[in-house]
């Protein structure tokens, strides 16, 4: 391949991520990336060996310590030193997209898959939804261009391949330490079947199994282990997913993000339903065409790689529909994954002209619907590039630093510690780390998040089962917060009674938040003597 042909899938790639970025301002695609951000700059500014969080008051990673995205946050720390968040947020999120794109482009182009660049940036869009988690800054971006290299790895690779993939997976994101595992198990199980089906190829380049499982368990474990506080951010891990799966098994009211949530198939198929048509059929009639003799076309390295790939979108899928809808990523990755091999397949001769053209006005009609579906995701669901900062700002020339932040959405706290490290707030990230230290102090926080109740708040759920106190108290004396920040917004009832209640004072108004002291002194206490 000359350097030109090679330039233009490549040039490809970059602007369709461009292009996605570019349609994001001056927005950004989640609050998340504002913590990551706020973290790493945090580590600039501190020693990157502490992983204490002591900026989150409320949260049990500052009990503890440990960083359960340590490795992500040490990737970020270029683009935390720039000279402002917003540019670091963009350019960070420009790069991983570009990243994993590039990815899957190299794997395509080991497994000499034909027109390797389009398939790359098709890639990209096939799903409007996941094309806009693309652009966010969240290790997840990483760890799915980890995930399909070592699928590559493992078919086509060396063990020592698959011990760094594998290290690199738990290193930036150990919430998600079993995937490799999990796809070596898939691998073993395709390969036995295949490796019988078709015979074994000479030169074999697949790993054996039996250096690919403990090779992978070699290196999940050195990815957690190469981290400050390995152990106490194991203990995090047991939070986020075992404690966290039984508080979502008992149907509490925790106010979790949607992706946690399983998708209704009705919302899967409007979301996706070109991609979703594309991989069933292709799926199903790929079991028949294999068994008529047809997957001897794909040779032993090819259908390893296929069925592997399958095998773990149709997994994803699954845990889309019954546990939380941020499988989808996966089931999307590793579909279109299997989609140069399984067409080829399922359709093995070239199609005529007529049905080019229409194949190519059906892919022009999808990529409109889905510039409007991302158009829709920009408008209703993309953050201010902004988000908090005059707020941040306020706060850090007006109090004294370490005084305690209450804000009214725990998704606050990332860009409140992206833009100001001085004061002191509840927690971020996923609300269980909240719950897990200190359940009453939660649900005292939970109702007035939710504009459930404004003059009091309840410490148990149901309120019933617990104690309620007046709410100058709770901010006050149970969170000691000096300050409150609300988005009216989303909180209309709490921002209407701390602006009517003289207990507190309204210190700062933007276009989209409002800042309220909480006063030493409650006006209504009787005065000493009376």
């Amino acid at each position: 391949m000359t350097d030109r042909a090679s330039a233009l899938p490549i040039g490809g790639i970059v602007l369709v991520a461009l292009l996605g970025h570019l349609s994001l301002f001056p927005n950004v695609a989640d609050l998340d990336g504002f913590y990551h951000i706020g973290h790493a700059r945090g580590y600039l500014e501190g020693s990157l060996f502490d992983t204490s969080l002591p900026w989150a008051t409320r949260s049990i990673i500052r009990d503890i310590g440990g960083d359960l995205w340590w490795g992500f946050h040490v990737l970020l720390l270029p683009f935390a030193a720039l000279s402002s968040v917003a540019i670091g947020l963009r350019i960070s999120a420009f790069f991983l997209t570009v990243g994993l794109g590039l990815t899957v482009y190299w794997v395509f182009m080991r497994h000499r898959v034909t027109h390797a660049g389009w398939w790359a940036a098709l890639f990209l869009v096939a799903v409007p939804n996941i094309f806009f988690r693309f652009l966010m800054v969240r290790p997840h971006v990483v760890s799915l261009a980890a995930s399909v290299a070592l699928l590559s790895v493992l078919v086509r690779g060396r063990w020592w391949q698959v011990v760094l993939l594998s290290a690199l997976m738990s290193w930036v994101h150990l919430n998600l330490f079993w995937m490799a595992p999990g796809l070596v198990v898939a691998y073993a199980i395709v390969r036995i079947p295949v490796t019988v089906a078709l015979g074994r190829e000479d030169p074999d380049q697949g790993v054996p199994i039996r250096q690919a499982l403990p090779a992978v368990m070699l290196g999940t474990l050195a990815g957690w282990l190469a981290r400050p506080d390995s152990f106490a951010t194991a203990r995090l891990l047991n939070v986020q997913l075992i404690e966290l799966f039984m508080q979502k098994t008992l149907d509490a009211p925790l106010t979790f993000a949607a992706e946690l949530s399983p998708i209704a198939a009705p919302e899967l198929l409007r979301t996706s339903w070109l991609f979703a048509i594309v991989w069933a059929v292709a799926g199903v009639l790929f079991l028949p065409a294999a068994v008529r003799g047809r997957l001897t076309g794909l040779r032993q390295e090819r259908a390893t790689f296929t069925i592997t790939a399958l095998l773990v979108s149709t997994t994803f899928l699954l845990i889309a529909l019954f546990s939380a809808r941020r499988g989808m990523e996966q089931w999307v990755v590793f579909g279109c994954l299997t989609l140069p091999f399984l067409l080829p397949v399922v359709l093995p001769n070239p199609p005529g002209r007529r049905t080019r053209a229409a194949i190519g006005i059906m892919l022009a009609g999808y990529l409109m619907w889905g510039g409007w579906r991302h158009a829709l995701n920009v408008r209703f669901v993309a953050a201010p590039g902004d988000s908090l900062r005059e707020v941040a700002t306020f706060l850090s020339e007006n109090s004294e630093p370490g005084e305690i932040v209450f804000h009214a959405r725990w998704d606050n706290f990332g860009p409140l510690l992206a833009h100001n490290r001085e004061n002191r707030y509840l927690a971020g990230m996923d609300p269980i780390f909240q719950f897990a230290h200190d359940r009453r102090a939660y649900w005292e926080f939970f109702y007035l998040s939710s504009d459930a109740t404004v003059e009091w708040t309840c410490d148990a759920w149901p309120c019933a089962a617990g104690a309620t106190t007046d709410t100058y108290q709770v901010l006050r004396n149970h969170f000691g917060a000096h300050w409150v920040v609300t988005e009216p917004r989303r909180n209309p009832r709490l921002s209407l009674y701390l602006l009517e209640d003289p207990r507190f004072a309204l210190a700062l108004e933007t276009t989209r938040e409002a800042v309220f002291e909480v006063l030493a002194e409650d006006p209504a206490a009787p005065d000493e003597g009376s």
